[in-house]
């Protein structure tokens, strides 16, 4: 009863700014986290975040990684917000960012940016062909590339760094400066990433980055780390990459691992799969389904095999065939996989595609001003709501 109480406070106060009840379909009380396997992992994270709410030198870090419906940034950034104020556990940042503008691309706008020059976008599901140079994707899965001479870029911070890691590459030559509050700092080769290191006298929360390139030369950017040595709290990484498949980073991002190595997370929020069945249901394959997502795991989890696993069942959806849109029919199959990886690894499933309603829920969500018209993507408000009701299935039992 009291998990359920929680839910509806806070589906009630997602859904006020769009004045309409939460449609029937969307069974708040389904949402839960279930076990097919062990619960020991889970426990185990529970554990590490009340220690991490009580003891000031405690850290945990939640690593989430998805496709366009991460790579929006509502969901994350609810998420990331009721961690910090519901749940009072103490901040360590959100580590690795990207300023999208650059690759003109969306995001949350939880944090501004703003540039100058011409900038060319890529994301590593779809590679921009136009790009003079195939990007070293890491984990963010999107680069932006610039050879103008009066190229920079400018961003705030939702919390102060001392440090920041630029990462991707340049001409041999070029070494950018970064100027953040009356500093003018002149960045270093970086010994731990790809890329460049600035570090601060004092902590700063915007920066300004000057490539401060000459005719001939480029400057390739795959991310952004600030961070702040000695920092303790609860980190929640979001990476989301539109479009994005289980293959995606394995097959097409050679960075992916040596960033990943950095990480090392407690909880990996897995929602990766709508695009992979984005197809008919004659081509959908279960065991290949699940074999991407081992060696995707294999990697994420190499430096923290006791870490705990979410897997987000696929929303039901529609999806675009012939220039057109039909129903997803695999959502079901997804789900099932899903729960056989979760036994096989000890996982939780949450199972959206139950909670929402099963197939053709997704035209009640639309209705509710939840679903975009597409019936793939959810609204503002959607994810919002989504974020209240994933992270009350992560924090109470």
């Amino acid at each position: 009863m009291k998990r359920l109480l929680l839910i509806i406070v806070l589906l009630g106060c997602t859904l006020a700014s769009v004045a309409q009840e939460l449609p029937p379909c969307a069974r708040p009380d389904r949402s839960r986290l279930q076990y097919p396997g062990s619960r020991e992992r889970m426990e185990r994270f529970r554990s590490k975040l009340q220690a991490c709410r009580e003891c000031p030198d405690s850290s945990v870090c939640i690593w989430h990684i998805g496709g366009s419906h991460v790579q929006a940034g509502y969901l994350s950034s609810r998420l990331r917000h009721n961690f910090d104020s519901l749940g009072h556990y103490p901040s360590a940042g959100r580590a690795f960012i990207f300023p999208y503008p650059l690759a003109q691309t969306n995001y949350d706008r939880s944090y501004n940016v703003s540039y100058a020059g011409e900038w060319t976008g890529s994301r590593s599901s779809y590679p921009n062909k136009n790009m003079p140079l195939r990007p070293s994707w890491g984990i963010l899965g999107i680069a932006s590339y610039t050879a103008d001479t009066t190229a920079f870029f400018a961003t705030g911070l939702d919390q102060s760094c001392s440090r920041l890691h630029i990462l991707g590459e340049a001409s041999p030559e070029v070494i950018p400066y970064v100027v953040a509050a009356s500093d003018t700092i002149r960045c270093v080769r970086d010994t731990l990433y790809n890329g460049f290191l600035a570090e601060f006298p004092e902590a700063v929360d915007s920066i300004q980055l000057f490539p401060a390139l000459r005719s001939g030369e480029y400057f390739m950017l795959t991310g952004l780390l600030p961070c702040t040595p000695g920092r303790c709290g609860l980190s929640y990484i979001s990476t989301g990459v539109n479009g994005a498949r289980t293959t995606t980073w394995m097959e097409r991002c050679p960075e992916f691992e040596r960033e990943a190595a950095f990480i090392h997370p407690d909880l990996l929020v897995l929602g990766l799969g709508i695009n992979d069945s984005a197809c008919p249901p004659k081509d959908f394959n279960p065991e290949k389904f699940k074999n991407n997502y081992r060696r995707l795991l294999s990697v994420m989890m190499k430096d923290a095999p006791e870490c705990a696993l979410v897997f987000i069942t696929n929303n039901d959806s529609w999806r675009y065939a012939r220039r057109r849109m039909v129903h997803n029919d695999n959502s079901a199959a997804v789900a099932k996989a899903m729960f056989e990886l979760a036994a096989e690894y000890d996982g939780a499933v949450w199972d959206l595609f139950d909670i929402m309603g099963g197939n053709f829920s997704a035209e009640a969500w639309r209705d509710a001003g939840l679903m975009k018209k597409d019936r793939l993507h959810f609204t503002k408000e959607g994810y919002r709501l989504l974020g209240d009701m994933l992270y009350n299935a992560i924090v109470e039992e």
